[in-house]
């Protein structure tokens, strides 16, 4: 993660608490870890390669990341290193972004006061995917945390979660199951009487999941009929 001024960040404290259950992800600060902005290049390596996905995390400023990330980049990213060609010590994993705004996600494409889509603003990132071998995942965009409502802060957390945590790409099945995952783990630790209603819950999303592999399996059978 990488913001000049974390300490005072609402977004970055949120999203930081929300993951404060997922014993397997690690949240790694560029600007508290190095406030003298001397990057430790190896520790920066090695913290890469034994992680599947890399997330970066910023608050976007002037159309790209905060300093302290292109910095990292310049220095542990180095040709070598992140080639796929070369030693490839990223190549297989993910890279995944996540980054707020502070101007309306919507005029972000043309015709608007941006004029171009977060899509396009992103295109270096995609391109260091590429060249590291890595797979891209389509960005988490977060407009305008500060005018959120607490419904729409309760989606995010969901989404955030999701992002760091859930298989790659997120299709329906990935979600069914990953959502009734968490809802086992939350069954653990709330009164009895709550525990009921999330196992109904569960259960419906279980009952979907078998109806959906249901169709699939009836669809996949009139294609070969169609084709025979």
């Amino acid at each position: 993660m990488s913001h000049p001024k974390y300490q005072g960040s609402g977004t970055q404290a949120f999203l930081k608490k929300s993951l404060t259950s997922f014993s397997d992800v690690t949240w790694h600060c560029l600007d508290e870890e190095y406030p003298d902005q001397i990057i430790d290049v190896e520790k920066e390596k090695k913290l890469l390669q034994t992680h599947d996905r890399i997330i970066f995390q910023f608050p976007m400023y002037w159309y790209s990341a905060p300093a302290s990330l292109k910095k990292w980049e310049d220095e542990v990213l180095t040709r070598s290193f992140t080639y796929a060609n070369e030693i490839g010590a990223l190549k297989g994993k993910q890279l995944g972004i996540v980054t707020s705004l502070g101007y309306p996600a919507k005029e972000f494409q043309a015709g608007r006061a941006e004029g171009f889509s977060i899509s396009e603003i992103m295109i270096p990132y995609r391109a260091l995917a590429h060249r590291a071998g890595m797979q891209f995942m389509s960005p988490l965009i977060i407009d305008q945390f500060a005018y959120m409502t607490e419904t729409q802060k309760a989606k995010l957390l969901i989404n955030y979660q999701e992002y760091i945590t859930a298989p790659y790409p997120f299709d329906f099945t990935v979600q069914q199951k990953w959502i009734s995952t968490q809802l086992n783990k939350l069954a653990a630790n709330i009164s009895p009487k709550q525990e009921v209603t999330l196992r109904l819950i569960i259960e419906q999303l279980e009952q979907n999941q078998d109806d959906l592999d249901s169709l699939k399996w009836q669809v996949k059978l009139m294609r070969q009929e169609e084709e025979n």
